[in-house]
């Protein structure tokens, strides 16, 4: 990601975080942002949740169904809790492939996309680099500017009206949105 959309996203940590980690309702800002950048590469059936369950559906070309759980983190680790794991693994019962996504906020990272067989995905804390055989490289190389512009577009309102912003501009986009 550019440095612009990094320090976007470090002020809206500091705004919205638990410091000194990136989640609480910063986490879900971020996974919303995402959400709103999938429109931007030609998703279609786009559910996010903010609550529990997998974070993201997508449908992408020929008809290709992925179920998204996306960690934000600052380290060059993340966690899988096993409630994690298995609201992916129900997901495929219903034709969608597994898939973690990943944003380190440190310059000169992007999302990693990793479609990894349900029986290979593990729980605890977990190496972003152990996601590199697995990486979805040409969704990656696609959402990484539309990332970018979605962040500057919204960073605004978002800063000013909190989660609650991305929640109506995903209704207005067409997306199926749960949340507390």
């Amino acid at each position: 990601m550019k440095l612009e959309t990094l320090e976007l996203l470090q002020r809206l940590q500091k705004k919205f975080g638990i410091r000194g980690f990136p989640s609480g309702p910063f986490g879900k800002i971020v996974q919303k942002l995402l959400a709103l950048s999938f429109y931007e590469v030609g998703a279609t059936n786009i559910v996010e949740r903010g609550v529990q369950g997998v974070d993201i559906d997508i449908t992408l070309e020929s008809n290709k169904k992925y179920a998204l759980e996306v960690k934000t983190t600052e380290k060059v680790t993340f966690s899988l809790t096993p409630d994690n794991v298995q609201a992916l693994h129900e997901r495929i019962h219903d034709g969608y492939q597994p898939v973690i996504a990943v944003l380190r906020l440190a310059p000169f990272e992007n999302w990693v996309f990793a479609k990894i067989p349900i029986n290979e995905v593990s729980t605890g804390m977990i190496l972003i680099d152990t996601l590199i055989p697995y990486k979805m490289k040409k969704l990656e190389s696609e959402l990484k500017p539309k990332f970018d512009v979605v962040v500057q577009k919204h960073f605004k309102d978002v800063w000013n009206k909190g989660e609650k912003y991305l929640i109506e501009e995903l209704k207005i986009s067409g997306a199926k949105i749960f949340y507390d």
